[in-house]
């Protein structure tokens, strides 16, 4: 074995490229022709040799040699670590799949590295917390995506909000995000007047499926997430909020007055008075006609029991653009596809958001 060994001694002492080449396949192999039969110097030993020639070799070799070292469990630490932060072509596969980098080296991977090598962190077959949660902070919704597919990606409550809340702003991360199946069910709710009608199914799906006690923690996290996320009202929405309020006091306020308030061009006090009348925080409200999701639209006044004539008035106003008349139609058949069942149980989230966000607003 000895003389085996020397093999290491040749390669590092080796001058020609060429040289080094055929030698680093014969170390290789020898490497592997030893596994279980190593002393730790001589781990030590390949480990330094290995790096010794990585650092003169071009690309392409090293590709092939991270390709052949990269899910080996007794790889050595050094090389994989050098791998794993040279170029993407070459660290692909050593980030991927590599079981011998640990946490410290994959975070500073994350931290300096490009975003192809952070996307390649989030696909490992294990992810830490830790790791998850610098993803989430500085990977791009490319890399956050692939993190939230990936069912052996830890990643804790802090950081679901965090990815909820990018998600809230890019198409790209629906399904990723509405499909995992740890979500929490509050933070999938939030997404539900976010996504297209087929996700939105799979959240009513999950919302049927879950028993009253495991709802009633999801609304209370719903509620705790609203109070912090409240911020100080403007002058105009103070006084739109504040007419709105008088409105429902003195039994004025319904569907014929927001329509009175959208022609008046008095898109505040429009918005607030949809976000009372169906039970929805300003937000969200302001989200859907800002999309003009005539789906999500219809899904709240439904749940709200709003009359189909003035359901449909207010979706020609909001979401009908150019050919709004022409529409109208469509719309009241629309609204009468929603089961007011359904209608009313995707509600149940946004009515605890509208209570924190006003509880907030009330404190501010």
């Amino acid at each position: 074995m000895q003389s085996r060994f020397a093999k290491l001694i040749d390669l590092a002492q080796a001058n020609g490229s060429n040289d080094r080449r055929e030698l680093l396949r014969e170390v290789t192999d020898l490497f592997f022709e030893s596994t279980g039969d190593r002393s730790a110097r001589e781990d030590q030993l390949f480990d330094e040799v290995f790096q010794l020639v990585a650092a003169e070799m071009q690309d392409g070799v090293l590709a092939e040699l991270a390709q052949t070292f990269a899910s080996h469990p007794d790889a050595p630490v050094g090389l994989m670590t050098d791998l794993a932060n040279h170029a993407f072509e070459v660290a692909s596969p050593v980030l991927r799949l590599s079981p011998v980098l640990n946490e410290q080296t994959l975070l500073k991977i994350v931290g300096n590295q490009s975003q192809q090598h952070i996307k390649a962190v989030a696909q490992r077959p294990i992810v830490s917390e830790a790791v998850s949660e610098a993803i989430v902070r500085v990977g791009d919704d490319h890399a956050l995506d692939a993190l939230i597919r990936n069912d052996g990606a830890q990643i804790s409550r802090t950081s679901m909000e965090a990815a909820v809340d990018r998600a809230r702003r890019s198409e790209m991360l629906h399904r990723g995000v509405v499909s995992r199946r740890d979500m929490p069910l509050d933070l999938l709710n939030e997404m539900y007047f976010v996504v297209e009608s087929g996700l939105r199914d799979q959240i009513l799906q999950r919302n049927a499926s879950v028993d009253p006690k495991t709802l009633d923690a999801a609304l209370s996290k719903t509620r705790e997430r609203m109070k912090k996320s409240v911020d100080d009202m403007g002058v105009e929405a103070r006084k739109a909020m504040h007419f709105i309020e008088s409105k429902k006091i003195a039994g004025e306020l319904n569907a014929r007055l927001l329509v009175s308030l959208y022609r008046e061009a008095k898109r505040t006090h429009f918005l607030y008075g949809l976000a009372e009348l169906t039970n929805l925080d300003h937000q969200t409200a302001a989200d859907i006609i800002e999309r003009q999701d005539i789906d999500g639209l219809a899904m709240i006044c439904r749940a709200a029991n709003i009359e189909r004539p003035l359901f449909v008035t207010i979706a020609v106003l909001t979401c009908g653009g150019d050919q709004a008349m022409e529409k109208a139609e469509e719309f009241g058949k629309l609204y009468n596809s929603v089961p007011v069942e359904a209608a009313q149980r995707a509600m149940r989230f946004f009515k605890v958001r509208k209570a924190a966000s006003g509880e907030g607003a009330a404190a501010a």
